[in-house]
């Protein structure tokens, strides 16, 4: 195949094909703030995370761009009951579930690019996770280590851009060597024929308690070297519209993507200020999910990896206060096995919602605070934690988990005899 051109405003034309989904509170802010004009609120790739029903719940509170989960392609192409769970290659997704981005994983040519034709009849771009940060992806040679297989990532380019008819995107981080190095790569993935760069702005250093503050001046300058031939994404420190906008003002990027603040709380692209008077609880939010997920099963149909290790990890975002006060649903949450017994643990946290005389508008971010400094020691929240409960033991469920991670992929004995 011939390569497809690089047309500059294709997400552009993209986001104005579905601009008739707009919510009414999306129209608003954007007549309130003109620069989100035909920009991209994206919800991010997250392992088991951005499944099929958070996808659609999300965009029901202003994303107009979803990934899917970062799909390995090597277990795509060799493993039939991995594909069935991750995509539906007959039907595709839904289609409120459009624009879709699907995102792979993998530095192999023949199965990213396997995977990816199988796919690429239903999303409307493939895109390449250089991203990841975990140890499981340095020994597979794919993510934040693939930046700096410069050979590989680039022959990786070419080979989905020569022979895919949909749009080829990169996500990618800041290189450990530095600026300079990082913007002559995103440079040379630009002229091996990427249509658009999502640039994380941290290094792959940068994860944990050790996240720190993404640095947006990186985003700033590919922008001014490059966003006048593709359009350029900015992620990293995202909780709310006003980060929204500070961010697209800053940077003049073309859109910006949200994992984890999104993922606490979905309706941040609704919020002006993650700290106002909330409108939308978190018991509506588990209530919409929940139906969604019993509507399309995260374990059926290409959605997901099921109910333990995504629908209920869900509700733990969700919840994230009162699993905290409550270590006794915590741990129910944590050895749940069906969507009976997870609505059983949501039940018993309404109930509890009632007896506390909890308030909605009182709600907020803490999760995704758990890893921000936010005292005067430069502790952040995860670090404090740590020293309170230094002797307990919690059931992990991190989204950074590299066990998880692990499980997910193959990296251990315990994949061969798990329902992937």
């Amino acid at each position: 195949n011939k390569k497809i051109p690089v047309d500059r405003e294709w997400l552009k034309k993209l986001l104005r094909k579905h601009a008739s989904d707009r919510t009414p509170m999306s129209q608003k802010l954007v007549d309130d703030h003109p620069v989100l004009e035909d920009k991209a609120l994206v919800v991010a790739p997250m392992v088991d995370q951005s499944d099929l029903p958070f996808r659609l719940l999300c965009r029901k509170y202003g994303s107009n761009l979803c990934f899917t989960p970062m799909i390995h392609a090597k277990l795509f192409c060799t493993k039939p009951a991995y594909r069935k769970k991750f995509f539906d290659i007959v039907a595709g997704t839904p289609a409120e579930d459009r624009p879709v981005v699907a995102q792979f994983c993998g530095s192999e040519i023949h199965h990213v690019l396997g995977a990816a034709s199988q796919i690429a009849p239903h999303v409307d771009a493939i895109d390449i996770n250089c991203g990841c940060p975990q140890q499981i992806a340095k020994k597979g040679h794919y993510g934040a280590f693939l930046l700096e297989q410069t050979d590989k990532l680039l022959a990786l380019v070419n080979a989905l851009t020569d022979n895919l008819d949909i749009p080829v995107t990169v996500k990618v981080r800041i290189l450990p060597t530095g600026i300079e190095d990082s913007l002559e790569l995103y440079t040379r993935l630009v002229d091996a024929g990427a249509h658009m760069i999502t640039i994380h702005g941290r290094t792959r250093h940068q994860k944990g308690p050790k996240t720190g503050a993404p640095d947006w001046s990186v985003i700033t300058k590919a922008v001014k070297l490059l966003g006048h031939r593709v359009p350029i994404l900015a992620n990293g420190g995202i909780r709310d519209m006003s980060d929204v906008v500070k961010c697209l003002e800053e940077t003049g990027a073309d859109g910006v993507m949200s994992s984890e603040a999104v993922l606490e709380y979905p309706p941040i692209f609704h919020t002006w200020d993650w700290q106002q008077d909330r409108t939308v609880g978190r018991m509506d939010l588990a209530k919409q999910y929940m139906a969604l997920a019993r509507q399309y099963p995260p374990h059926i149909g290409g959605q997901g990896s099921g109910i333990k290790k995504c629908v209920r990890v869900h509700i733990h975002r969700f919840f994230d206060p009162e699993l905290n006060t409550r270590t006794d649903l915590r741990t129910e949450l944590c050895n749940i096995e069906s969507m009976e017994e997870l609505q059983c643990v949501v039940d018993k946290l309404e109930a509890y919602h009632a007896e506390s005389n909890h308030v909605v508008k009182d709600e907020r971010l803490t999760w995704y605070m758990r890893h921000r400094m936010n005292n005067d020691k430069g502790e952040s929240s995860a670090q404090k934690q740590i020293k309170r409960e230094a002797t307990v033991k919690k059931a992990e469920l991190e989204e950074d988990n590299g066990d998880c991670m692990a499980n997910l992929f193959g990296g251990c004995d315990e994949f061969e005899s798990s329902d992937y």
